[in-house]
């Protein structure tokens, strides 16, 4: 999974589905389809014109022989509303009867998320544990008076 530094004001991640402004940290949340839409179209930027039929078979597969075409005019539509509302008004750019094209004057870094785990010997006490340890002071307690 990675996230994407927009512009050098935003920050799309595609694994939280949401987009941050970085300077105000308004977070918009984007349903997970508008979030894969616009990881696609970021991802295959640097083929030019995104064809809208291939747009449409990663979104839907093989249903996306059913999907009207106004489904996904809709979805770009969103994705450029949510855009729009943490910043970013010209990212994609329509090219009639062919596809979307993402705007190649903007930049976009890509970053790889990593997992922060805990290390194997480190231990975390579960509440659960904490009060049956307790539960045990206290009987000890009364059992030696």
């Amino acid at each position: 999974m990675h996230k994407y530094i927009i512009n050098h004001q935003c920050v799309f991640n595609e694994q939280q589905n949401e987009l941050r402004n970085l300077s105000n940290s308004l977070v918009i949340k984007m349903t997970a389809m508008r979030a894969n839409c616009l990881r696609f179209m970021i991802e295959h930027a640097e083929r030019g014109i995104i064809d809208r039929q291939a747009l449409t078979n990663e979104l839907w597969g093989e249903r996306g022989k059913f999907v009207n075409d106004a489904n996904l005019t809709q979805m770009i539509y969103l994705i450029r509303k949510d855009l729009k509302a943490i910043g970013i008004s010209d990212l994609l750019v329509t090219v009639p009867r062919r596809g979307i094209q993402v705007n190649s004057g903007i930049a976009i870094e890509k970053v790889e998320i990593t997992h922060h785990r805990t290390p194997p010997h480190a231990s975390v006490a579960k509440p659960g544990a904490i009060a049956l340890g307790l539960l045990f002071v206290i009987a000890a307690f009364f059992y030696l008076i």
